[in-house]
């Protein structure tokens, strides 16, 4: 199975159903308009869950199985919390810019 990668620029959030913590974070980006992919990941859980977790296993360094899977210009960042850290971050430094 071929799971969808990773944007290489902006926000991809791994997300299922059901996930208050997923919401929150698609509510987080799509009220500071920054831009974001979500990939709804029911029918990987429910037919390739092992395949899955060990892909992103691969891809962010270590086994992470909490949702949602934030990644930022296809860098993992970790979830709800670290989103809510990330993003003032990213805002301060876009704003130094000018």
């Amino acid at each position: 199975m071929e799971f969808v990668e990773p944007l290489k620029t902006g926000f991809t959030v791994y997300s299922k159903s059901g996930c208050i913590n997923c919401t929150k974070a698609k509510n987080l980006l799509k009220d500071k308009f920054l831009f974001f992919q979500v990939i709804d990941c029911d029918e990987y859980l429910i037919d390739f869950k092992q395949e899955f977790l060990e892909t992103m296993k691969n891809k962010i360094g270590k086994s992470y199985s909490n949702f949602p899977m934030i990644f930022f210009d296809g860098v993992f960042i970790g979830g709800l919390n670290e989103i809510n850290e990330f993003i003032p971050k990213l805002l301060l430094e876009f704003t130094e810019l000018f």
